[in-house]
């Protein structure tokens, strides 16, 4: 797989698709539709999604929705259960960071427990 051409899975960008009314209905929505992407899902499978949430985040604008799917990248490494920074991940770090910086709180909570799980710094 070439790394730039990364393609957003389907089920992950349909998550985003009116997000709001379904939060309205579930306050477990988030974390029911990503572990229905989860569920089941070897450490190998989980290691080799990373990219496609690192794409995703990358286009995210609002700082809920990158809080939701940073903890969604931290449950993906767990599941890979590895500290191994994906070389995806690794060749967007800088450009990850400085975009989640523009969102305090996520930047603050998620952004800083994903760090501390791959044992990085800035």
């Amino acid at each position: 797989m070439i790394w730039s051409e990364v393609e957003t899975d389907s089920r992950l960008l349909e998550i985003y698709v009116g997000w709001e009314d379904r939060l309205d209905n579930d306050e477990w929505y988030f974390s029911n539709s990503f572990e229905s992407i989860t569920n089941g899902m070897s450490p190998e499978k989980a290691f080799n999604y990373i990219p496609n949430v690192i794409e995703l985040l990358l286009t995210l604008d609002n700082d809920f929705l990158v809080w939701e799917t940073l903890y969604f990248l931290s449950e993906l490494y767990s599941i890979a259960d590895t500290t191994q920074i994906h070389p995806h991940h690794e060749s967007n770090w800088t450009v990850l960071t400085e975009h989640i910086k523009k969102y305090e709180d996520s930047y603050a909570t998620p952004f800083k427990v994903l760090m501390r799980q791959l044992r990085t710094k800035e």
